[in-house]
């Protein structure tokens, strides 16, 4: 039989400088490396979608800030163009007891007043003793209403308990008062009205409702060695005392509310001479609300800017990539911008709104110069406050027009992008799961392939073991 070599197998070439035997394939093939190698390939465009997809959430982003700055500017600026909202005042006490505070309906004036009385909580201490005759109460108040009370036992602090539960508009408190001559702990029941004002005033009775209307039922304030310790009483003041005009004012608490339309007093303390109340217009409060609009209009402009703005970067091998900002190239971002200058520079009625302090900055920003605008609110007024409050309006109208929740231009906008987000979320989803099943079918053909490269393995290995022992036999 003619001899067989061994090296004369079967052999798969790989280009022109060399072979490789099935047996190499085998030991050199890389299943995972070469279904990795190929899914990178097949994900390309997903990895392109997904990169989209957060920069297009970048943008939203910067609109959605963009239209919160908007809604807090349309809400600080309606608040400013209602009636009067730009008639801030000041009021000033020659007494350090008496403080006021104002409202837009104030006007500047002077008053002259005096306190006559401050008001009141009714106080009252009941006789001291280890225990009262009963567990039954009655509180009486102003109007003649009658609270009965129903305590636990007839010590003093269980007597506290009920009182304070009844919500009778009175507090009770059990205060020790020594002992007696067996030694036994004392107590008196302190008694307020909750409130201050003669209207407050109370009775507090030891026995039941019948026998308070009877006339039998003890007065616990009135009793032996019980005492009225305050009254309930209102606070009154004199209005330009010492005049034929002298007018008294009481109120129930130290506080008088529009004692003067807009103006409200506080008291603390009587006075023996006059005091007088002085109402201004204040400037620097006018200023600052003018100052608190062109501000917020120039955050939403540098913010703008800032976004229009693209970014250059350098690699290593010097080469340099440009990177456009979120807003660089809108238009609708730029219509908004000149917009809210417009609204905030442009003449009103003719007349230059830089004789009110406001102009554009060398940066193009609005600026705003206070001690101008106050010498302009001094000189006129009405034409100030009409003039700012127009310039108010047609902030809070460019604001509205862009973020109105429901027709914003840049509220539609923000919708849009949101939309078009959630479509290539979807569509992410979709490759992923198409990766997957595409992943799979690699990974199990490659799986295959090699099983059949071990099966040719194996078949090669038995052949050569056949052809050698033929060699060997001849």
């Amino acid at each position: 039989m003619a001899s067989v070599s061994a090296t004369s197998t079967p052999t798969i070439s790989v280009g022109d400088n060399g072979k490789v035997t099935a047996g190499n394939l085998v030991s050199n093939l890389d299943t995972t490396a070469i279904v990795n190698a190929l899914m990178t390939a097949a994900s390309i465009q997903q990895v392109q979608l997904e990169a989209r997809i957060k920069t297009e959430q970048s943008r939203v982003e910067m609109y959605q800030s963009l239209n919160t700055g908007l809604q807090t500017l349309q809400s600080t600026t309606d608040g400013y163009t209602a009636a009067n909202a730009m008639n801030l005042l000041t009021v000033k006490s020659s007494d350090s007891s008496i403080t006021a505070t104002t409202t837009t309906s104030a006007s500047a004036s002077e008053l002259s007043m005096q306190v006559d009385s401050i008001a009141k909580k009714q106080v009252g201490v009941t006789a001291a003793t280890t225990a009262f005759a009963g567990t039954t109460f009655t509180l009486v108040d102003s109007t003649g209403k009658q609270t009965s009370v129903t305590a636990a036992s007839s010590s003093p602090t269980d007597v506290a308990k009920a009182i304070n539960a009844a919500g009778a508009g009175v507090t009770a408190a059990a205060v020790t008062a020594g002992k007696d001559a067996d030694g036994n702990t004392l107590y008196r029941l302190q008694l307020t009205s909750a409130k201050t004002g003669a209207a407050a005033a109370f009775t507090a009775y030891e026995g039941s409702a019948a026998e308070v209307s009877a006339g039998t039922a003890t007065n616990l304030l009135t009793a032996t060695g019980a005492a009225v310790v305050s009254t309930a009483s209102n606070a009154q003041v004199t209005l330009w005392p010492g005049t034929a005009a002298a007018q008294t004012v009481t109120s129930a608490t130290n506080q008088f509310a529009d004692l003067t339309p807009g103006v409200s007093v506080t008291v603390s303390a009587v006075t023996t001479t006059p005091s007088t109340l002085t109402t201004t217009r204040d400037d620097t409060s006018i200023a600052n609300m003018v100052s608190n609009v062109v501000s917020a209009v120039t955050q939403v402009q540098q913010f703008i800017t800032k976004q229009q703005a693209g970014t250059t970067t350098t690699a290593d091998d010097g080469s340099t990539t440009y990177t456009a900002g979120n807003f660089t190239g809108d238009s609708m971002v730029r219509t908004l911008s000149k917009a809210l200058q417009d609204a905030v520079t442009a003449p009103v009625d003719g007349k230059s709104l830089s004789v009110y302090g406001i102009g554009l900055a060398k940066d193009g920003t609005v600026s705003f110069d206070s001690a101008k605008f106050k010498t302009a609110l001094a000189a006129d007024p009405e034409g100030a406050t009409k003039a700012m409050q127009t310039v108010y309006q047609r902030v809070s109208d460019a604001s509205s027009a862009a973020s109105d929740p429901y027709t914003g231009y840049v509220t539609q906008s923000v919708q849009t992008q949101q939309s078009k987000i959630e479509t290539d979320q979807t569509a992410d989803t979709a490759w992923t799961t198409r990766l997957a099943a595409q992943r799979e079918l690699l990974t199990n053909r490659y799986a295959a392939l090699a099983t059949t490269l071990s099966q040719m393995q194996a078949q090669q290995d038995y052949l050569t073991q056949q052809i050698n022992a033929m060699n060997k036999s001849d």
